[in-house]
């Protein structure tokens, strides 16, 4: 384990506000603790999901080690930002009793060095930041701080209300970012809320949940899936069985083929998950027309990555593989379908929303300055950050 770093800060009990170690009328104190590391972070796999269950949030840390090893644009390490009441939690014993909330969060790295850019990497929100409602707002200030005294240059949290909310919690209101040890005016933040399709609830049956779903999407799901059955013979496989090597072959004839070292890491990463999802279809002729990579947990299914074969753009491959699995998952006993990434298919007008919270920080230095147009510049489009950095309607403010 990294030696590990604390950042203490104290809050008076019920504000939203940081208040300085030297501030008058001190009632409590609060810690930040970093552990660094896929290895170290792992570690504390089991203490993670009890408490994330604790906070109304079961699931948000199961699979932790699939999203730790996740690649990106460029090598990251992941920290776990643990906020403690007291003056820490007792890594040493796995005493996560007095533990206030979590942030899992990544720095960017290139040759090899930490950039100073921190962002989380779960574009859902679910299973960045882990707090009970009521004091999510106080750890985004916190590790937010903590993050700039470390010598953090950009920041970029996207979390999340209430799993299962349909509406904006007045809970989120964030606290604005008081000064920290370097005085007023190191950084400057900003925070925006947006809506994503959240998850496709699935009933006791594939008719019900389909008679849930827009007409014409319901329709195709349906018409595509007779058609690839009767033209091509289709076969649908709950259950693959294949080596790497195939693997890697079938994504190569694939349409938006995944990089030869991301497709290894996606059949490797199975094996790490606790429930797995693999399967896949098959013509007539035995040959793999799409293949399906996910995992359940809590009742819950959630479709990490698929994979369909070129040159069958007339046949939507990426809908027939859909209509199997959401039957095979209702089946299953699953209640949710869970998109990782989200998608453009149609059926996302059909998931319950949910409301997102992104806030960014930015310090004011000419390094950071430099990192933020490299950011601009070579961070996807895609990206949450790059969006943000590039938005020209955010009311910044100062911390």
């Amino acid at each position: 384990m990294e030696k590990v770093s604390v950042a203490r800060f104290y809050m008076t009990p019920g504000a939203n506000q940081l208040v300085l170690p030297n501030s008058i009328g001190v009632e409590s104190e609060c810690s930040v603790e970093f552990v660094t590391g896929r290895d170290e972070v792992l570690r504390l796999s089991r203490q993670l999901m009890e408490f994330s269950a604790r906070c109304g949030q079961a699931g948000a840390m199961h699979d932790i080690a699939y999203f730790l090893s996740k690649p990106g644009a460029l090598p990251r390490t992941p920290h776990l930002l643990l906020v403690s009441r007291t003056s820490g939690p007792n890594l040493r014993g796995r005493d996560f009793n007095h533990l206030l909330g979590l942030l899992l969060i990544f720095e960017q790295r290139m040759l090899g060095m930490g950039t100073g850019t921190f962002a989380t990497n779960d574009r859902s929100g679910r299973g960045a930041l882990i707090a009970k409602p009521s004091d999510r707002s106080r750890v985004v200030a916190l590790t937010s701080r903590a993050l700039l005294d470390r010598g953090a240059r950009l920041i970029l949290m996207s979390f999340r209300d209430e799993e299962g909310s349909t509406g904006r919690s007045s809970a989120m209101q964030l606290p604005l970012l008081e000064a920290g040890a370097h005085g007023r005016g190191v950084a400057r933040w900003a925070r925006r809320e947006r809506t994503i399709p959240g998850y496709l609830p699935l009933l006791g049956t594939f008719d019900a949940t389909l008679a849930k779903i827009g007409q014409r999407t319901r329709s195709n799901l349906r018409y595509y899936r007779r058609r690839a059955e009767s033209r091509l013979g289709c076969v649908f496989v709950p259950r693959i069985e294949v080596s790497r090597e195939d693997m890697l072959a079938f994504n190569s004839q694939c349409m938006y083929a995944a990089p030869a070292e991301v497709a290894g890491w996606r059949y490797d990463s199975l094996s790490e998950l606790s429930d797995p999802v693999f399967m896949g279809l098959k013509d007539r002729e035995g040959r793999w027309l799409s293949m399906l990579g996910g995992r359940r947990y809590e009742g819950r299914s959630e479709l990490l990555w698929q994979l369909n074969r070129s040159g069958f753009a007339a046949d939507s491959l990426g809908t027939v593989m859909r209509s199997y699995f959401i039957e095979h998952e209702i089946a299953h006993g699953s209640r949710r379908l869970y998109i990782e990434g989200g998608t453009p298919h149609p059926i996302k007008f059909s998931f319950v929303p949910e409301y997102l919270t992104d806030l960014v920080v930015v310090r004011r230095t000419l390094g950071a300055k430099v990192m933020r147009m490299v950011a601009r510049r070579y961070i996807s489009r895609g990206n949450e950050l790059s969006h943000m950095l590039g938005a020209k309607d955010l009311e910044w403010q100062p911390c």
